[in-house]
């Protein structure tokens, strides 16, 4: 009886330890489990001169395919807000884009040539155009086209 007590005892502090040992090993576990973190978003608004629902679609469809995550152009107020995420675009390469599509906004001017194949709806008044707007043809490092 005496060792039926001593095996008893035996077992059951090893069944804890076991235990011990299991819960230590899953808490490890979720230590270690990957957390994914969600790309920041920076949202910015600028002026990007246009007229019509055309001119809309062209300048969201623009910021969109050049990073945008999303674009909203106010065309009463001519601001476009766009979201992108920094480490695949930036408002520079936005704007830029927006510009070479035809439209002047506060980073770029858009080439003439471009804003001359606009539809005629489409040909906003260049007087109001952004002081500070770089030109934006052809930059340095980038060749002439034949």
């Amino acid at each position: 009886m005496q060792s039926f007590k001593i095996v008893f005892a035996i077992l059951a502090l090893s069944a804890c330890f076991l235990n011990t040992a299991d819960a230590q090993a899953t808490t490890g576990m979720i230590k270690k489990k990957a957390v994914t973190v969600a790309p920041v978003a920076q949202t910015e608004t600028f002026q990007v001169l246009g007229n019509c629902r055309m001119c809309k679609r062209a300048i969201e469809k623009t910021a969109t395919q050049t990073g945008a995550t999303s674009a909203n152009w106010d065309k009463e107020k001519d601001l476009l807000t766009v979201s992108f995420d920094p480490a695949t675009t930036s408002v520079d390469a936005i704007q830029k884009a927006v510009a070479m599509s035809g439209y002047d906004n506060a980073g770029f001017k858009a080439p003439d040539d471009v804003y001359n194949n606009l539809h005629g709806c489409c040909q906003y008044d260049r007087s109001g155009a952004p002081g500070s707007a770089k030109p934006c043809g052809i930059m340095e490092g980038e060749g002439a086209k034949n």
